[in-house]
């Protein structure tokens, strides 16, 4: 069954950062600034905070698997089932990751000749290429080939992390006498405090999965304090523990952070709440989020020349560029899903 509180919250993460980004990339935004500063302020800054969403919906669905192979009377993970579910995921991100990359460089291209911008990438090198392919590219420190890329190489470190404590944990549970999952979440709680606490506070940790293991590890808690209904302890442990957070470094987004895990804790007692509002639209829109998500850039790109091309300012011509490119990427988001990533 299909949990309406998850496809509100993609829904609602995936259009804010694509507004996001057409408000940062777009000249059509300029004429839209003047128009309504509070609204393109917000969207232009705040906006931003909704990558948490997705990473705490990560760490929820993650656990949600690793706990039924977890449970499992015979032990199911071992390496080769490892293996086998890192490359399964590698392939699930990387897909239509590789598809969206390429109609980068060829919007980047054909935007070129029409009129070319400052967000329009140069022609990529070798070494962008493969680092882009094997979702290496902050790693090795090339110039990302479009906006937003860095979280599909988080995600999948953070899957990584998440089967390695599994399988870790399915180990270490018959020396500590107690369940391997018991040990899975107190492994990846740990890890959420040492994230929330210290590596998200460096930022020359954000190329890695650790900095962002906090969002992950909440969304892991949630999950499991939805199951054992241990839910008060869990809401007082996260409680404290974002308030020790920001105590010691202010950071807004874990308001969000706080919130989405909290709602993904109590899905069940607003699932009726929630379906109201989860019409077939909604659903539509969570479906089709990730591939949005990759492919809004490469339309903005092409658009954005377009317009400049034209040089017809004032705001009526601006805001209609503005809503049509919105409408483009979803479009191409759709076209993404169904031909790539839902095979």
């Amino acid at each position: 069954m299909r949990n309406p509180t998850i496809d509100l919250l993609k829904a609602f993460a995936s259009q804010t950062i694509v507004l996001h980004h057409l408000v940062l990339y777009t000249p059509m935004a300029q004429e839209l600034r003047l128009a309504m500063p509070a609204l393109m302020g917000v969207l232009s800054d705040e906006a931003r905070y909704v990558v948490q969403i997705f990473l705490v919906v990560g760490g929820f669905l993650a656990a949600q698997s690793l706990f039924k192979l977890l449970e499992q009377s015979s032990p199911p993970l071992t390496r080769n089932t490892i293996g086998q579910m890192i490359w399964k995921r590698y392939l699930r991100l990387a897909k239509p990751f590789w598809v969206a990359i390429l109609a980068v460089l060829l919007l980047a291209w054909l935007a070129r000749i029409i009129a070319d911008h400052p967000e329009v990438p140069a022609a990529p090198t070798a070494l962008q290429l493969a680092a882009h392919a094997l979702l290496l590219h902050d790693i090795v420190g090339v110039d990302a080939l479009s906006a937003g890329v860095w979280y599909v190489a988080i995600d999948f470190q953070l899957f990584v992390v998440a089967v390695l404590l599994a399988w870790v944990s399915q180990r270490a549970a018959p020396r500590l006498a107690c369940s391997a999952r018991s040990v899975f979440v107190a492994m990846a709680g740990l890890m959420a405090c040492a994230s929330l606490l210290w590596w998200n506070t460096q930022v020359h940790f954000d190329e890695w999965a650790w900095y962002f293991m906090g969002s992950y590890g909440l969304g892991i808690l949630a999950q499991w304090a939805r199951i054992k209904r241990r839910r008060l302890t869990m809401l007082v442990f996260i409680a404290c523990l974002m308030a020790l957070a920001l105590v010691l470094n202010m950071r807004e987004r874990l308001l969000l952070t706080t919130l989405t895990a909290l709602l993904l804790m109590y899905s069940d007692t607003l699932f009726s709440v929630a379906s109201r509002l989860n019409g077939r639209a909604v659903r539509w829109l969570a479906d089709v989020s990730y591939s949005v998500f990759l492919i809004h850039y490469a339309v903005a790109m092409f658009t954005s020349s377009v317009v400049l091309a034209l040089n017809m300012p004032g705001l009526a011509f601006n805001a209609t560029a503005f809503v049509l490119t919105w409408v483009l990427s979803i479009g191409a988001g759709q076209a993404l899903y169904r031909w790539v990533e839902s095979r």
